[in-house]
């Protein structure tokens, strides 16, 4: 099985590896806000940057890659849909598609806006573990008073840790339906539906032996969390980075 990289953590020893996660996840946001405004200068600038970070963490391009054309389908079919529904100025070259020019322009930008999303929360997820992320947000919560950080920073990790399971899962589910013979299945409703159905079975199980598992280790929503203060280093490529979209 090609080795999966998207919403999983790859171990290493990079820079974005070592960096404190309290700061990548106040750049991941400042990007972010960055990506809400279509703009091709904000995107362009997006790109290089995160090209520049994917050469820093040392992740094997060609796998992040591959992994990314996954989710290439459900982007095209977006761009179809807003190229389509877009009104506007037909095609004068094509003038029987029912495609406007407005709708190319704003589902390429739309498309290209929501990959540079994707390829950050991969990169995210992949230079972080999922425990530290918990921290992190349980440290950012903390000051808000009636949020029970302890209990938002553990959610989170657990959706991050399920999802990378059901991909996981997936790949598992649909490598033994082909050991079967099940991919010659004409009918998709069928061949949905075996391969549908054990994944949903082993993700309900794998949520009650933890649940189960929290249970019998006494979890509890009122045990301090002491993290240590950011040092000055950590601090400074965020402020950068602030500096930076602010002249922009």
């Amino acid at each position: 099985m090609v080795q999966r990289i998207a919403f999983h953590y790859v171990p290493g020893n990079s820079l974005l590896h070592r960096w404190d996660t309290r700061c990548k996840f106040l750049g991941l946001l400042m990007i972010t806000v960055t990506l809400i405004r279509i703009r091709i200068e904000w995107l362009l600038f997006d790109l290089a940057l995160f090209l520049a970070l994917l050469i820093l963490s040392r992740l094997p391009f060609k796998s992040f890659l591959r992994n990314l054309l996954g989710w290439g389908v459900l982007l095209f079919v977006l761009f179809l849909f807003q190229a389509l529904f877009t009104p506007g100025t037909r095609l004068t070259r094509f003038p029987w598609i029912p495609i406007s020019r407005e709708g190319l322009c704003l589902g390429g930008l739309m498309s290209f806006r929501l990959a540079l999303l994707l390829c950050y929360a991969i990169l995210f997820t992949a230079m972080t573990r999922p425990r530290e992320l918990q921290d992190a947000l349980v440290w950012f919560l903390k000051p808000i008073p009636f949020i029970p950080g302890r209990r938002v920073g553990l959610m989170v990790s657990l959706v991050l840790r399920f999802f990378s399971l059901i991909l996981d899962q997936a790949d598992e589910v649909r490598l033994a339906h082909k050991a079967r013979l099940g991919d010659r299945q004409r009918n998709p409703v069928r061949k949905a539906k075996f391969l549908a159905l054990p994944i949903l079975r082993r993700s309900l199980s794998r949520a009650e032996d933890v649940t189960l598992a929290l249970i019998a280790r006494g979890y509890r929503d009122d045990i301090p969390l002491r993290l240590p203060p950011l040092p000055l280093i950590q601090i400074i490529p965020v402020l950068l980075l602030l500096i930076l979209f602010l002249l922009l």
